[in-house]
């Protein structure tokens, strides 16, 4: 039940500021100027000379609170075509802004690695114009199918002992990413699966958190802010 209640409050703050930027952001968009050029292909923010900007077709990303959950994450894009981008990202799990613990047992220590690759298919744009310029081409309301791995060991101080523990998963996301003055990317997601051989070798415990998402019977939820750079 702790863990549940945790698990619950976590994502509910995470859904919260999601929303709340949506709507900040849906208001400035309204507001913008329209450019009066537009390069053939590539992203590219309207809000400026279209003609002098450069076009950036990768980028490069950081989970914002992937340490408030006993891990950091990068991840990189790259830009397939229109309204597609492939989406990888891998995480370093142990490095930590918080305590380890299961509920009122003794704190461990944990290290290992999950790997998420998959497609952001961009279905709603964000458009300077209605239904005419685009703000970027990676930028607006996406759905992203993935696939994650994660493998890990835990060590727990009153055990003595080593535990072992992977996990693969499928998930269904959906998110909405902005670039931010051409220069910085703003990329919030929610995201629902199956869990799939979730398992603990040579341990009888019941793991949770996967760390880049948490399980509650056969299901896996997840949800995440990532910054990034553009390039």
């Amino acid at each position: 039940m702790n863990t549940l209640t945790h698990f619950s409050k976590k994502y509910l703050a995470v859904a919260v500021i999601l929303i709340f930027s949506t709507n900040v952001f849906s208001q400035a968009r309204e507001n913008a100027p329209a450019a009066t050029a537009a390069p053939a292909t590539g992203p590219v923010d309207y809000g400026k000379d279209a003609s002098a900007i450069k076009l950036k077709k990768h980028m490069i990303s950081f989970g914002f609170f992937s340490l408030l959950n006993q891990h950091i994450s990068f991840g990189y894009d790259q830009l397939l075509g229109t309204d597609v981008v492939l989406s990888a990202q891998i995480g370093i799990i142990g490095p930590s802004v918080t305590s380890n613990s299961y509920g009122n047992r003794n704190p461990y220590t944990t290290s290992g690695m999950f790997i998420e690759v998959g497609p952001k298919l961009f279905f709603s744009p964000d458009f300077v114009s209605v239904g005419t310029l685009r703000y970027n081409s990676m930028q607006g309301g996406y759905f992203k199918p993935e696939v994650i791995f994660s493998a890990f060991s835990t060590n727990q101080y009153s055990m003595g002992g080593t535990n072992q523990y992977s996990g693969l998963a499928v998930m269904l996301n959906f998110g909405k990413q902005w670039i931010l003055a051409h220069s910085v990317s703003l990329d919030m997601y929610v995201g629902i699966g199956y869990g799939i051989n979730a398992n603990g070798n040579g341990t009888n415990e019941i793991i949770y958190n996967y760390y880049s998402y948490e399980v509650v019977g056969p299901l896996a939820f997840s949800a995440g802010l990532n910054l990034g750079l553009p390039f």
